[in-house]
């Protein structure tokens, strides 16, 4: 049975954190010797695998590192165990902080966007899509986008805030597509990630969107992050964007009212 998601969370946050205090070659061993575990242990050794390989990545060589992301790419697209997958998910999204092993960031990249689009466990497909958000690549985009549609909302919401981490001005048409979908409260956050996206990615085109959910989405979580991101467009000229920014403030919402101060402070300091 697939563990809770947020025990996943907690679970990976707290390998990310660890830090190796091995000699070199004593890590080079265990390293070794937790590729074997990680290709024939059972479900437990494969688990306590991958966080050990974790906490030891940033003493590996690159030729080692190359094997840890090849392993990991492996346990993702074949092992048999839904938690072993989406931790190995996790690990490779791990690789983006090594940028020194560009090479092993492109066959993690790969091994991601290979294992998505077959996955059928939600929890799985999810931490992919969390993974992905550390590459901001051309092809992560085009492999994110599809997954906006998704039957599920929860990856619906995955992939909105990993387009909005990326900041990819490429998957701007798409997010304000989502925007203007407005509609079901279950994509609430789906619709904010939107927004915060477009803020991030900074495009003009994006602002009368924005303006229409702060206005008119019914989720105060949408209409703080369109006052953030508009915000961050907007320029002294854009009269409607100030307009409607100052109508946020008579919100009855205090985060919301706060979010519209900050924004039309910046959109006023931005012009000086």
């Amino acid at each position: 049975m697939l563990l809770p998601a947020l025990f996943i969370w907690l679970f990976l946050a707290e390998a990310r954190g660890q830090e190796s205090d091995q000699p070199p070659g004593q890590s080079a061993q265990l390293r070794k010797e937790l590729l074997s575990r990680l290709a024939s242990g059972d479900e437990e050794q494969r688990i306590d695998a991958i966080t050990q390989i974790s906490a030891l990545r940033r003493e590996a060589s690159d030729s080692d590192q190359l094997a840890v992301i090849t392993a990991l790419g492996n346990s993702l697209q074949q092992d048999s165990s839904p938690i072993v997958r989406a931790l190995a998910a996790r690990a490779l999204g791990i690789a983006a902080g090594n940028p020194g092993h560009n090479q092993s960031g492109s066959i993690a990249v790969s091994a991601l966007i290979a294992a998505i689009g077959k996955e059928r466990e939600i929890a799985v497909r999810k931490a992919i899509i969390y993974a992905l958000a550390c590459f901001p690549q051309p092809e992560v985009t085009t492999a994110l986008i599809p997954f906006l549609k998704d039957k599920k909302n929860e990856v619906r919401a995955a992939t909105a805030y990993a387009l909005a981490e990326n900041g990819d001005p490429a998957s701007a048409p798409a997010l304000v597509e989502v925007l203007r979908r407005g509609g079901k409260d279950e994509d609430a956050f789906t619709r904010s990630q939107a927004a915060r996206g477009l803020g991030r990615i900074g495009g003009r085109d994006a602002m009368d969107p924005l303006i229409m959910a702060l206005t008119h989405d019914r989720s105060h979580e949408v209409r703080r992050e369109a006052a953030q991101a508009l915000g961050q467009i907007a320029t002294r000229q854009d009269t409607n964007v100030i307009e409607a920014l100052r109508g946020a403030t008579l919100s009855n919402d205090p985060y919301l009212v706060t979010a519209a101060e900050s924004a039309i402070a910046s959109i006023n300091a931005r012009d000086l």
